[in-house]
């Protein structure tokens, strides 16, 4: 079992669109990490196609967020409990403010992690 979320750390428990709000807000902040394939309170429950679930967060994250964000994140496999996992490692951005492409640099499209 992992520790509790806090400002730095979030839980998915699988992969979700909403996962580049997450990565946003870190980037717009003080940086952060996602991991997909845990449960809100710490357990681990994995994710059964690793390779294809990065491949999808990536792509996402390519083609909904401006400017371009892939420079300040890293998506990796990892074990945890001898299960595997998607840790997204989010570095704060240089080009902020980051935001959807599809609603754009207005205060629905911005999202910031406080």
């Amino acid at each position: 079992m992992l520790e509790f979320e806090n400002q730095n750390i979030e839980f998915k428990q699988e992969y979700v669109s909403d996962i580049r709000k997450e990565v946003m807000g870190f980037a717009n902040a003080e940086g952060g990490t996602v991991y997909v394939g845990v449960r809100k309170d710490g357990s681990v429950l994995g994710i059964g196609d690793p390779d294809g679930v990065m491949l999808q967060i990536v792509n996402s994250l390519k083609d909904s967020l401006a400017p371009d964000i892939m420079p300040f994140v890293r998506v990796n496999s990892v074990e945890l409990e001898e299960k595997q996992v998607i840790e997204i490692d989010v570095k704060t951005g240089t080009n902020r403010p980051y935001y959807l492409r599809e609603k754009g640099l207005k205060p629905g499209g911005v999202y910031v992690r406080c």
